[in-house]
């Protein structure tokens, strides 16, 4: 607004009475200190459009916060401005729907007052103000009519997107520009104004795509864009080659898996998502918390954002939009499985954003190449992608083997068509009490997995009579692939993917991408109050310890986290333990049993198997500790570097299970230190010249440092418990599939006869991995046959893990793992059935 059009001060008075009626502004950040303003330098705001809306939205938000108006005057030597902001662009009368940039008149006084002032600056802060955040649909008149999208609004388009969307307004103030800086760079005041102009345009073109994403076309539009490509066209005529069909037949066939597949974003359906999920969180949840979002908005203007989360619930996909949203930025379009793309509600998540694959199309190379090129369309288009490297929901509370199938497609895109840069931005999400652990602990002990249905939706509706505790939202250290892919294969700018479609370099990249990705997930694991309880009570008797007890072993939980944490993203929701306690107790965790002696605390048998899933989340943050208390403990004295030694030798085995982020080198030393150096503070270990002394037997020091140690016993027990079955069988004897099978009855059996943990225990998954890396430490081959072959280096780390577990663990597992017993019951079963 400017003075000549005659509505100066009494004209926004009037805009403010009219915006406080159908408006309500969220300003972000809501933390004005987050900005770093400098306290004594003057703050000019930058708007991108000339509207008196937006202006006066501005300085209503800037007053919320405590900032300067952007309505006051400001004198700087001998220039003065009427107002303290100005804006870049004005609508461009002949052509309403373009803008057309303008040199502001107030940025070159500020400019000018700058030069004749050497001492003095001036702060620019842009604010971009979004009315609804509604992306544009080219089919629909009333989105184009009534939306605040790329094109620029008139009077009476802006009089209806502020009665419609007012409600929905988000005010963004990003961090200041330094006008003093720019004006010492450059010669003249016209360089300094061109200069600062480029700068905040090419920022708020960023922040509109941040927030809005790009303008969005219609689902059969980019439907037939993706079916016209020319990998799909090339697609269908080898598959009519194949099939000696016509060509129209087999493209109707990649049109409709197009249709199947791709999204259909509408904002009315993400605005009532909104609504209702904030109405359910609200019933299910005691909030939701969030954790260096920093990590994503530092991102989300100029790079691509691929948000890789893990994957616990169902609730995951929901909440992950909803978090974004409500934090300013555009919700993803998000992989998801075909199985959920049931009747009215496949409908509501493909308007959500949804798009929907497969689980598997090795064999159909049509529906392959549509897929991938669906995804190559949205990638190049701008898109922020949501999918879970993990394939699938994780049913033990761990981390998966990333299945990297989605990587590579991103990555092959990206190799296509670069034309912005894709930042991974991995996210951990921490739940206090799952929805699905009891479908979970019925599946782990070998009940079928139940298929998703509208019937079986209805009938989860119930747990909204339920409290589920909160949850931990964490947003780790991105991943460029540009770096990435610099750091991997240098060489990879001058590849020629088209040229070679699977080039030696870019599976094993895919795969370490992958590795990346879910270390870097659990690198930002929340460590919460139940996460912390579950694992003092869980690794007790009875699942029942002591109230000083277990706050002493909280204790040292949190030490180890702030002392030697696991890793710079890595946080903790509570450092206080009696009020970790407190909040277990009041949430039905624990039961409190009050004695003569001394209160003690326990858990039912049915919560103690929901609490192994929610310990489980971050149990990864105490292996390490963990391991270096059970080789103390069970040594009771050991060297510096006998210990080094031993964790380097075990690390491999248990970095495969936890994806553990140390690299096995000087980290994992480094780390190792850190770790003992808290253990001593705390007075569970001694040192004496380089060697250390676990604390003496029958002390709280001691109980505390055993304790901690049964962090590691189950991974142990489970390795020590296969290579002993692989020798006692023999060398050449056994397959891995065989193993495999025999590991998991055996640990079955073994938890059943001596109650060791839960179903996890005889998890077939976690199995198989340690398999697997038995092949990768070159401790296994296999011969001719498939058998599995070893030598005398197995029967070493067999003898190892012997003198590691306590006598009574390793009697146990000598007594499971007879081979005449085994082979008898394996008999029995077989002549059963």
């Amino acid at each position: 607004m400017t003075p000549w059009l005659g509505l100066d001060r009494l004209g926004f008075f009037l805009i403010r009475i009219f915006l406080r009626l159908c408006t309500r502004a969220n300003a972000l950040p809501s933390n004005p200190d987050e900005l770093q303003l400098a306290p004594n330098t003057p703050v000019v705001y930058v708007l991108r459009d000339r509207s008196a809306a937006d202006a006066a939205a501005a300085d209503q938000s800037a007053r919320q916060l405590g900032l300067a108006s952007a309505l006051h005057g400001l004198t700087l030597g001998k220039s003065h401005l009427s107002h303290s902001y100005f804006q870049l662009y004005r609508r461009k009368f002949s052509n309403g729907r373009q803008r057309t940039p303008v040199s502001p008149p107030r940025l070159e006084k500020l400019a000018s007052a700058l030069r004749a002032n050497p001492e003095a600056d001036v702060q620019l802060v842009p604010v971009s103000v979004f009315w609804g955040r509604r992306p544009e649909k080219e089919s629909s008149m009333w989105r184009i009519l009534f939306s605040d999208n790329w094109s620029p609004a008139g009077f009476i388009k802006k009089f209806f997107i502020i009665v419609t969307q007012g409600r929905q307004l988000y005010v963004h103030f990003s961090k200041p520009m330094s006008l003093r800086t720019l004006v010492d760079q450059c010669p003249t005041d016209e360089q300094t104004v061109r200069k600062a102009s480029r700068i905040l345009r090419v920022h708020f073109r960023r922040q509109q795509e941040a927030a809005i994403g790009p303008d969005l076309s219609h689902r059969r539009t980019l439907t037939n864009t993706v079916v016209e490509s020319i990998p799909v066209q090339e697609a269908i005529r080898a598959e009519a080659e194949r099939q000696e069909t016509s060509v129209e037949k087999v493209e109707a066939k990649a049109r409709r898996y197009a249709m199947e597949i791709a999204a259909d974003y509408s904002h009315t359906v993400i605005r009532f998502l909104e609504l209702f999920l904030n109405w359910v969180w609200n019933r299910l949840y005691g909030g939701v918390r969030l954790y260096n979002m920093d990590n994503l908005t530092k991102v989300a203007g100029d790079h691509e954002v691929i948000y890789v989360p893990c994957h616990r619930s169902h609730i995951d996909y929901l909440l992950l939009s909803f978090v974004v949203f409500r934090n300013g930025l555009v919700p993803p379009h998000i992989a998801a499985g075909i199985n959920l793309n049931m009747p009215i509600v496949g409908t509501i998540l493909r308007r959500g954003g949804a798009f929907f694959m497969r689980r598997s199309f090795r064999d159909n190379p049509l529906y392959a190449t549509v897929f991938s090129e669906y995804l190559h369309t949205i990638t190049v288009r701008g898109y922020s992608i949501e999918y879970f490297v993990e394939g699938g929901r994780s049913r033990s509370g761990r981390m998966l083997k990333p299945r990297t199938g989605m990587l590579a497609m991103t990555l092959r895109s990206f190799l296509r068509d670069a034309r912005k840069p894709i930042a991974f931005v991995p996210v951990y999400v921490g739940y206090e009490k799952v929805i699905e652990s009891g479908s979970y602990i019925g599946e782990l002990h070998g009940k079928k997995k139940q298929k998703e249905s509208v019937g079986g939706l209805m009938k989860s509706l119930s747990v909204l009579r339920s409290h589920f505790g909160q949850v931990h939202v964490n947003f780790g250290e991105p991943i460029k692939l540009v770096d990435f892919l610099d750091q991997h294969h240098g060489a990879w700018r001058s590849e020629d993917l088209a040229a070679s479609e699977n080039p030696a370099w870019f599976k094993h990249v895919v795969n370490e991408l992958g590795q990346e990705v879910v270390e870097s997930i659990n690198a930002a694991a929340v460590a919460n109050p139940i996460n912390l309880l579950s694992l003092a009570l869980l690794a007790s008797p009875k699942h029942t310890m002591d109230v000083a007890q277990l706050r002493q072993q909280l204790n040292l939980y949190i030490a180890l986290l702030k002392q030697a944490p696991y890793s710079d993203s890595a946080s903790i929701a509570t450092d206080d333990a009696s009020a970790i306690i407190q909040y277990g107790l009041d949430n039905e965790f624990l039961e409190r049993i009050e004695h003569k002696l001394g209160d003690v605390v326990t858990t039912d048998e049915k919560t103690a198997l929901q609490m192994a899933y929610v310990r489980n989340n971050s149990l990864h943050l105490f292996i390490l500790p963990g391991l270096i208390c059970s080789l103390v403990m069970n040594a009771r004295s050991i060297s510096m570097d006998t210990l080094q030694s031993m964790v380097h030798l075990l690390y491999p085995f248990l970095r495969n299970e936890y994806y553990l982020h140390w690299q096995d080198g000087d980290d994992l030393s480094q780390a190792v230190s850190k770790t003992v150096d808290v253990l001593e503070a705390e007075q569970l270990i001694s040192r004496e010249d380089n060697c250390l002394h676990g604390a003496p037997i029958h002390t709280h020091e001691s109980d505390m440092l055993d304790h901690l140690g049964q962090t590691v016993i189950p991974s142990l027990e489970r390795y020590y418990l296969t290579i002993r079955l692989l020798v006692q069988y023999g060398s050449g004897m056994l397959t891995a599939e065989q193993l495999g099978e025999l590991a998991h009855q055996t640990a079955q059996r073994l938890s059943l006869l001596y109650e060791f943990n839960s179903p996890e225990f005889f998890d077939k998954v976690v199995l198989k991995n340690f398999i697997s890396q038995l092949y990768g430490t070159g401790l296994v081959t296999t011969d001719g046959a498939g058998a599995l072959v070893f030598d005398d280096k197995l029967e070493s780390l067999d003898d190892e893990a012997r003198r590691i577990l306590s006598p009574d663990i390793s009697d146990a597992i000598q007594r499971v793992t007879r081979v005449t017993d085994i082979e008898h019951l394996v008999e029995e079963k077989q002549a059963s059935a």
